[in-house]
């Protein structure tokens, strides 16, 4: 028996090793990715990660309990370790996306199906670049490897039926963790009852103790809710109700994230919605419900299981605490590891029912071409992103190209093209910005900083005036919102 197990695990550590080998080689780039955007105050200028004093002085409260304090503990020990270097904190990221990738692997050779293609699709998806190539992705990655390292154990022990108390005290200490590294992986206990209510009835559930700790963790969450969510959500420009029919109004363009590759971006300025009649809302709900309840139907059998899992982790990725986006990539992070063992069941399924058709085992290696295709394509993708991703000014370049409508992104142009001298062309990207949202007083205050700098005095004087007048009539708002 040990040299069987040694022979598995053999076998299990060589295409691991592969897999995760490959997403290194795919990446190889991230080491040249300078800090972005709001890493640079974040990380870069951020006190709490520069002196592991003030971190303990303010992440070890009330307070800082509920603001991911493990994931800024990790950025602090990096710069502790490293310094002032950007390429450490994402050869960081690619490991624990490497760890990840493993933990996916297991998951899917010891419960579902196709580890290899389950693996390299996490492993390659477009979308991880937000958790691999940004540092502030690390929130979600990290966080996602104690969900996942719960899970697996999870699963073993309940397939073992050794779930004691001492296993549940283990796995709410790793839900804790993730919840320490991202609040919104509080969803990590619905994961594990789901897994629990696979039976036909409700009166079937398998584990007392599993359904406990999910209603203990459900209790925190709706905590977490009352006590920081709300109270956040109202410095948000929109309301959670409005936030909430944005998600089903983008529900369409968010799962085009998960199947085209191409689609990936720095920032997505989706629109959002006020109107519950909205078309594409009511589109949104019906894709929604459709797939709810199709997880429901065929829970039982690993794709519906999978599914449901997919969407309990979409669950709190913006529907609570509203931001300025509808989505960004590294929010979804946690949803692929389920979205790679889904596809994976897709793909030897397909070769299953192949097999017993007329033409048998050739035909059967017809899924794994296709995915092995699509898994170029990922790489591709992943490559060219991180190319993009050298330059913050490449980066919202392509944000303009994608979401023409992109205040935003034409003002962050023209800071870029500020701070590097190009005042012309400066003044040209925030022009468009106070044309694209006239209720924005920050457009205009830039506006006025550019042409201060080229010498035309009365003309920033006059920006200058517009912009006080409006932040005097809407307030400190700083981005436009594009509603329908």
């Amino acid at each position: 028996m040990p040299r069987a197990e040694g022979r598995r695990g053999r076998r299990r550590a060589v295409p691991c090793a592969a897999v995760v080998a490959l997403s290194v080689l795919v990446h190889w780039q991230v080491y040249t990715i300078p800090y972005l955007y709001t890493e640079i105050p974040g990380i870069q200028h951020n006190r709490v990660v520069r002196d592991l004093d003030v971190f303990a002085s303010r992440m070890l409260g009330p307070r800082g309990l509920v603001a991911r304090p493990l994931s800024v503990l990790s950025y602090a020990l990096g710069w502790a370790l490293h310094g002032d270097r950007p390429w450490a904190f994402h050869l960081t990221n690619v490991a624990i996306h490497g760890v990840n990738t493993v933990l996916v692997f297991l998951l899917a050779d010891g419960f579902f199906r196709a580890p290899l293609v389950a693996s390299l699709v996490f492993a390659l998806h477009p979308l991880a670049t937000a958790c691999v190539s940004q540092v502030f992705g690390r929130n979600y990655s990290l966080a996602s490897t104690f969900m996942l390292l719960g899970l697996l154990l999870h699963l073993r022990w309940r397939r073992d039926g050794t779930l004691g108390r001492g296993q549940v005290a283990c796995l709410a200490v790793l839900g804790t963790l993730a919840v320490l590294s991202k609040q919104t992986l509080i969803v990590f206990p619905l994961v594990v009852l789901w897994w629990e209510v696979r039976a036909t009835r409700w009166a079937a559930l398998a584990s007392r103790r599993a359904a406990l700790l999910a209603a203990a963790f459900v209790a925190v969450a709706a905590g977490l809710v009352r006590f920081y969510a709300l109270p956040l959500s109202a410095t948000s420009p929109i309301s959670p109700a409005s936030f909430a029919l944005s998600q089903l109004g983008n529900a369409a363009a968010i799962a085009r994230l998960y199947v085209w590759p191409y689609s990936t971006a720095f920032v997505h300025d989706l629109w959002f919605y006020d109107d519950v009649w909205h078309p594409e809302v009511a589109v949104g709900a019906l894709l929604v419900g459709t797939l709810a309840a199709g997880a429901w139907r065929w829970r039982a059998q690993p794709a519906g299981w999978l599914l449901g899992a997919l969407l309990i982790c979409l669950l709190p990725t913006n529907s609570v605490l509203p931001k300025n986006e509808v989505v960004r990539e590294w929010r979804l992070y946690p949803s692929l590891a389920f979205f790679a063992l889904l596809v994976a069941e897709a793909v030897a399924a397909a070769a299953a029912w192949l097999a017993r058709r007329p033409g048998g085992p050739r035909a059967a290696w017809l899924p794994y071409v296709a995915a092995a295709a699509y898994l170029a394509a990922y790489a591709h993708a992943d490559f060219r992103q991180d190319r993009i991703y050298q330059s913050e000014t490449a980066a919202w370049e392509q944000v303009l190209a994608r979401y023409p409508h992109s205040a935003d992104a034409m003002n962050n142009l023209g800071l870029q093209h500020l701070r590097r001298g190009h005042l012309a062309t400066a003044r040209r990207y925030f022009e468009m910005a106070a044309d694209a949202a006239p209720d924005v007083y920050v457009y205009r205050e830039n506006l006025a900083r550019a042409c201060a700098a080229l010498h035309e005095p009365d003309v920033a004087e006059r920006y200058a005036v517009e912009a006080e007048e409006i932040r005097q009539r809407y307030g400190a708002r700083t981005m436009s919102l594009h509603h329908r």
